[in-house]
């Protein structure tokens, strides 16, 4: 009978695996014979580490329990002559080796003893890699708002060291949890992100998850042939570099996208192919996946027995490991089979299991812890440029003593690579600069053409306001006259003559207003002389208003700043006129770095003040100057004048 199961087969190791003593190279078997030999004829405690250190990272891809006996040696000697980061890296190597075993609790109590020790000495390239790889134990254990924040802390220690590999593998892995939760689109964000910064790079090789990861995504959307294409890049770079993870990652979850076309046959042959590599590696956590993988395999395509058989092998696994998040997969496909297949009772208990895991690994507390470490995350990732300087400084010169111990382990290849990727990163710079260039261009030209729209509509309106506005003013003023003129009664013509008054000074103000839009720039020497002239317009005799302008002559102001300052010293020369009853009034422009102030004072009777602004006119005046983002503020005693002080910030005025 043929099953339904609807659900996708498991992707297998979605983030970086663990992460090892960064910045060395990948070396072939006459590389690692050659460092052998000079380990043995070294002499020297720290050259003796370093080796042992680079050989236990080379044997432990190929072949772990190789690589035990030099993690043993670099534990020993940097320990004895008190090497304290090294001793750090040798831990860190050491807790690799214990994941790879299936003891994720003894390399946790490791791990965590490796990161005090890393923290006192605020060695930030050690607690990048310790951090990833405690949270690598808790995303196979389920544990998903644990891991964000490990592999959100070990982005931020990248970051601060300015190491964009590291940066690239922590987006990525922050990505899988999102995936993980079924955030699809804040998983799909990081993933192009991490891969992004590797093809800047031109690294390829470690761009091979991020195409795994997005793979995954569109697969989960439901683009089949789509995920295809990022899956087979994932395999060939995998084979490529012979990394057996990585291959039975790519194996597995092309299988998947097979299984979901209902392409039986081209599924079995990847499942058994991602078998054989994973039993090879010793890679229990993945080999119990493609178990679950090819059970349900089997059981879409009527193969119970087949299928019942891959189910308990992969149970028996995730037992012994402790792979939650599998076991909640797996508890779900097993009662769905046992049902189909009329065994209630089984169905019953894995049902129970599954809901059991269900309340452990999914629920509201962890969404929620979730987004609260990813908004961390992002807030102090904006506020922490200052500190990430000292850092950073402090990081490079402990590269550049590290560096100097290095210098005996160069060889004629290694000054080949170093010249390439120099080569490279140039070229990357200049294309870089002249795309930077190129948008600068792009941006200004829009920005032209911005000026220009707005100019043209800024005249338009000027014209209306001059020749429609203006001329009707005009009309009426005249028409008001003639009234005036022909008016009998004294009371009345007096009323006329007001409102041509009225009529007249609202046409000075339009014509002012059009001075200010007819101008994109206007000089504070231009403003100064406009306020003059009014000034001069409303003087009397026995009376002296004048206008001094201590400012520099290249700043400038907008239409809209020019208008407003206008308006309100226009306001106060009025208020002053009527009631200030002055011998002396003065406007004072004058500018600092920071900003433009304005000085109006006379030393007329003066008024009590309470603290606040009254009157329409004051207060017309302070949101004028808020509206600018300026300052206002009035003092005034009896006998001693009136002062008002404007202060307007100077990157809101237009420096030419």
């Amino acid at each position: 009978m043929l099953m339904n199961f609807k659900r996708s087969p498991l992707k297998i190791l979605l983030w970086v695996g663990l992460t090892f003593w960064s910045g060395l190279f990948c070396f072939g078997q006459n590389s690692i014979d050659s460092l052998e030999t000079v380990l043995k004829q070294s002499q020297d405690p720290e050259t003796r580490t370093e080796l042992s250190l680079i050989l236990a990272k080379e044997w432990i891809i190929k072949h772990q329990d190789s690589a035990l006996p030099y993690v043993q040696d670099a534990l020993r000697l940097s320990k004895e002559h008190e090497l304290e980061e090294l001793q750090i890296e040798a831990e860190n190597l050491m807790g690799n080796v214990l994941q790879r075993q299936s003891k994720p609790e003894e390399a946790l109590v490791l791990y965590h003893k490796a990161i005090k020790k890393a923290e006192a000495l605020n060695y930030q390239k050690g607690l990048a890699k310790l951090y990833n790889n405690v949270a690598l134990i808790h995303i196979e254990r389920g544990e998903f708002p644990e891991a964000l924040e490990g592999f959100t802390k070990a982005t931020r220690c990248e970051e601060v060291i300015d190491n964009p590999e590291g940066k690239a593998q922590g987006l990525n892995n922050i990505g899988v949890v999102f995936y993980y939760q079924g955030d699809y689109d804040k998983a799909l964000e990081y993933f192009l992100e991490s891969v992004k910064v590797h093809e800047s790079m031109q690294n390829l090789l470690s761009a091979k998850q991020g195409y795994n990861n997005i793979g995954a995504i569109n697969e989960a959307l439901g683009r089949h042939e789509q995920a295809l294409i990022y899956y087979q890049r994932a395999l060939r770079i995998a084979g490529d570099m012979d990394d057996r993870s990585e291959l039975a990652n790519a194996l597995n979850n092309i299988t998947s996208v097979y299984s979901n076309m209902e392409n039986w046959q081209a599924s079995e042959d990847y499942y058994m192919q991602a078998l054989e590599v994973n039993q090879k590696a010793e890679d229990f956590y993945s080999l119990a996946l493609v178990n679950i993988n090819l059970g349900d395999l089997y059981a879409k395509s009527g193969q119970a027995q087949k299928s019942e058989s891959y189910f308990l092998k992969a149970a028996q696994i995730i037992e012994e490991g402790q792979f939650k998040n599998l076991a909640y997969s797996l508890y779900e496909k097993m009662a769905h089979y046992y049902s189909e297949g009329q065994n209630f009772e089984r169905a019953y208990h894995y049902q129970g299991l599954y809901d059991q895991y269900k309340d452990s690994v999914y629920n509201e507390a962890k969404a929620k812890a979730i987004a609260e470490t990813n908004a961390l995350y992002e807030t102090e990732k904006k506020e922490k440029e200052a500190a990430e300087a000292k850092a950073a400084l402090a990081q490079e010169q402990l590269t550049v003593q590290r560096q100097t111990q290095w210098m005996i382990l160069l060889i004629a290849g290694v000054v080949l690579i170093i010249m390439f990727g120099v080569s490279m990163f140039r070229q990357q710079a200049i294309k870089r600069r002249q795309l930077e260039t190129e948008a600068a261009l792009q941006e200004e030209r829009a920005r032209a053409e911005g000026r220009r729209k707005l100019e043209e509509e800024r005249n338009r309106i000027s014209r209306d306001l001059h020749d429609h506005i203006g001329s009707q003013l005009t009309i009426i003023s005249s028409q008001i006259d003639n009234l005036a003129f022909k008016e009998a009664s004294e009371e009345r013509r007096t009323s006329f003559e007001k409102i041509s008054d009225h009529t007249r000074d609202t046409m000075a103000q339009l014509r002012e207003t059009i001075w200010a839009m007819n101008n994109d720039e206007i000089n504070l020497e231009m403003l100064s002389a406009k306020l003059q002239d009014f000034m001069n317009r409303s003087a009397h005799e026995g009376r002296s208003l004048m206008v001094q302008n201590h400012c520099e002559p290249q700043l400038v102001l907008s239409p809209e700043q020019t208008i407003n300052l206008f308006r309100i010293c226009q306001e106060a020369v009025q208020n002053a006129v009527k009631y200030a009853e002055f011998h002396e009034l003065k406007i004072a422009f004058s500018s600092d770095a920071h900003s433009l102030q304005v000085r109006i004072e006379d030393d007329g009777v003066g008024m009590e003040m309470d603290g606040s602004v009254k009157g329409y006119g004051l207060q017309n005046m302070q949101a004028r100057m808020q509206q600018m983002k300026g300052s206002f503020k009035m003092e005034s005693e009896i006998g001693k004048g009136t002062r008002i002080y404007l202060s307007l910030p100077i990157n809101t005025a237009i420096a030419v």
